[in-house]
């Protein structure tokens, strides 16, 4: 057993060390993945401000420049102004390209570091989207050194006389700068962003990681509280201390192990009254039975010899045995049923009174056979009832039954009914008879006990009588002493009527 809890425990530790780090390899590589997109995503913000700013700061460039120097003169080119641009770019600013174009945007001259244009005309759309924008937009145009890539520009028109004779199309970060400038901020963004990503990884894993193992001790929690409920523990509990999704899982569990565990004790109740039942069955009817069985051979062995009177004696044996067999059966499955629960009380309104009078008058016949006499007192103005009236009147039968039979000639049974106690009514059923021994009161109510004078009786009708009372969430008391008679009483609530 130490060696399998062991195995048990080992083997719990391993699911969750597995579980633990399983999550955790997850996490780290999703982190991962967020990390890496949000390197890309800074390396290109960073270039994208930089392109911006320097738009911004030199986008009134081309138009200054033509403030100064004229490179047009109307469809002709002035060479001394081109040679002049030429010269104050490779002074002041190197990594501009300066472009001249025509009308319908054909490149008619530049300025360039290396002589490597390739496209002889670029798209006016973007140039045109420049000078009329005033909100100072981001616009890209075309790059004449790098067919299908976009720049960043500034763009002037060339008039003469209110004529458009072309623009200055100057792209802002030549091809050797953007080379430049994308390594060192390139450099500088990685190695800022990879440090910065570092830190938010180490903090983040850390606290992530910390919290799977919070979640994971959670788990482990629950899956030894369901694995002790496995084992037969049924009263195992999950603590509960949160309301959050893993402490729902707990509260989730311990419903269902109430239920279970009630339903395993419902059962087990089953089975112990099955278990009875067939033990008192095999027990209780094996009288009758044999001496039915005892009476019946004689009959058969001794047909032709028997006297008469001895076989009228012998028939009216077999049929008090076969009666009391019956009777026996009947209460001992009544009885079962009321204590295994399957009769359910079907509360209904009526007068007591009538009940009352009708059970009187049907013993009434057999009493006065023995001289035994019924009355019945009732109080006037007695309110209704709520109760199952077929279990009643089972109740009242067995406990008037009772009566009878330990009342002699002379004796009288008394049912009074009576209102002593406010929303109650009070049943007593009384008789003179010989009464109950002392020591005897604390087990009448016991299945199967007879007391010691009355050893053909069934033993079953006053536990059926409790049982009928439980029911009806009521009490049956009973008062006696010996030799003088015996009082049973009970209440029932009065009805409510709306």
């Amino acid at each position: 057993m130490s060696t399998n809890k062991n195995n048990k425990e080992t083997d719990k530790q391993r699911f969750f060390s597995r579980l633990f780090w399983q999550v955790s390899a997850i996490f780290l590589s999703v982190l991962g993945v967020f990390a890496a997109i949000a390197l890309y995503i800074s390396v290109q913000a960073a270039s994208n401000y930089s392109e911006e700013v320097n738009q911004k700061l030199n986008r009134e460039l081309a138009s200054n420049m033509l403030d100064v120097i004229t490179p047009m003169v109307k469809d002709s080119i002035n060479e001394e102004a081109l040679a002049d641009i030429m010269h104050s770019m490779m002074v002041i600013n190197p990594t501009v390209e300066v472009y001249l174009l025509d009308k319908e945007g054909t490149i008619l001259s530049y300025v360039v570091p290396e002589k490597d244009v390739k496209l002889e005309k670029v798209s006016l759309v973007p140039i045109r989207n420049f000078l009329n924008d005033h909100k100072q937009s981001v616009i890209y145009g075309n790059d004449p050194r790098n067919p299908g890539e976009s720049k960043i520009f500034s763009a002037a028109r060339i008039t003469e006389d209110n004529q458009l004779l072309g623009y200055l199309y100057i792209v802002l970060a030549s091809q050797e700068y953007i080379s430049a400038s994308h390594l060192v901020i390139g450099s500088y963004i990685l190695g800022l962003s990879i440090r910065s990503v570092i830190v938010i990884l180490i903090v983040t894993a850390f606290m992530g990681l910390v919290a799977f193992w919070f979640l994971t001790k959670k788990l482990n929690v629950i899956t030894s509280g369901i694995q002790k409920f496995r084992s037969g523990q049924y009263n195992t509990r999950i603590p509960v201390k949160d309301k959050n999704e893993l402490d729902k899982i707990g509260l989730v569990f311990n419903e269902m192990a109430e239920t279970i565990e009630k339903n395993i004790e419902e059962l087990k109740g089953v089975d112990t009254l099955r278990k009875e039942l067939i033990s008192n069955v095999s027990h209780d009817l094996r009288t009758p039975v044999a001496s039915i069985q005892g009476y019946a051979e004689t009959l058969l062995l001794k047909k032709d010899d028997i006297l008469k009177e001895d076989r009228e004696r012998y028939l009216k044996t077999i049929v008090k045995s076969s009666e009391r067999l019956k009777k026996l059966v009947s209460e001992l499955f009544e009885l079962s049923k009321l204590e295994s629960n399957q009769i359910k009380p079907e509360m209904e309104t009526f007068v007591i009174a009538e009940l009352i009078y009708d059970i009187a008058n049907k013993y009434r016949i057999i009493s006065q056979k023995k001289g035994v006499s019924i009355n019945t007192v009732l109080s006037k103005d007695l309110p209704l009832v709520e109760a199952d009236i077929s279990l009643l009147e089972r109740a009242l039968q067995n406990l008037i039954d009772n009566a009878i039979k330990f009342c002699e000639e002379g004796d009288t049974i008394n049912i009074e009914v009576n209102t002593e106690e406010v929303g109650k009514v009070n049943v007593q059923i009384s008789d003179s008879g010989q009464g109950i021994k002392q020591e005897d009161i604390p087990h009448i109510f016991e299945r199967y006990y007879k007391g010691r004078e009355h050893t053909e009786s069934t033993g079953l009708g006053l536990a059926i009588v409790k049982k009928i009372m439980e029911l009806h969430h009521s009490d049956i008391k009973v008062f006696s002493q010996f030799g003088k008679g015996t009082t049973f009483s009970f209440h029932l609530p009065v009805a409510q009527i709306a």
